[in-house]
């Protein structure tokens, strides 16, 4: 998503969500001031930048249902909304800062130069969290297999073997895949040097 595209997004969500939640009567939520309210909202308009006009009515309309407090008349929380969100319209791959980043980083360029780029890429949008050492060693251990599937169909078709449908179907989708993760790595480089370019 690049800079326009945000801005754009960022609109649609005040007018299509916030404005619309407000306009339904949902108020501060106990507890938070003006300030705090609003730098939630701004959060949400950011985070959710990548939803579309219908994604963002289902949404409205789901979290008017879903209104905290004891009258249920407060402005949900903004991880409750970023819950219903991804489960009415999941964000592109490369709509995450947080994908962006880590594709980016030292470890995105290593997992795509080392084959694991798509599995750390479904880790990242499972979890939502920058991964240990840990979790990065176990990630690429649990890659091996679809790492020597593909190499073994590649070499097949080398050898002017015909894969099957179901072969063709699953290596075109982890080749789109791998081409997401570049694509993420791209956009997450053009972002710092935007950002250093600004400072």
């Amino acid at each position: 998503m690049d800079e326009q595209a945000q801005k754009d997004g960022q609109k649609r969500v005040r007018i299509l969500l916030i404005d619309q939640l407000e306009r339904m009567g949902l108020t501060r939520p106990a507890g938070m001031t003006k300030a705090q309210l609003a730098a939630m909202q701004d959060e949400l308009c950011q985070r959710l930048a990548y939803m579309s006009e219908d994604g963002l009515g289902a949404l409205a309309e789901d979290m008017a249902g879903r209104g905290g407090g004891k009258e249920r008349d407060r402005f949900p929380l903004a991880a409750r909304v970023l819950e219903q969100a991804r489960r009415i319209e999941a964000p592109q791959a490369d709509a995450s800062p947080l994908v962006r980043k880590v594709f980016a980083a030292r470890l995105g360029q290593e997992a795509l130069a080392r084959g694991f780029a798509p599995e750390l890429m479904r880790w990242l949008r499972a979890n939502r969290q920058w991964p240990t050492s840990y979790v990065v060693k176990g990630i690429e251990d649990g890659a091996r297999d679809n790492l020597r599937r593909a190499e073994d169909l590649r070499m097949g078709i080398e050898r002017g073997r015909d894969l099957s449908g179901v072969d063709r179907a699953w290596l075109d989708a982890r080749q789109a895949e791998i081409v997401r993760c570049s694509r993420a790595r791209d956009l997450g480089l053009g972002d710092a040097t935007r950002n250093t370019v600004k400072a």
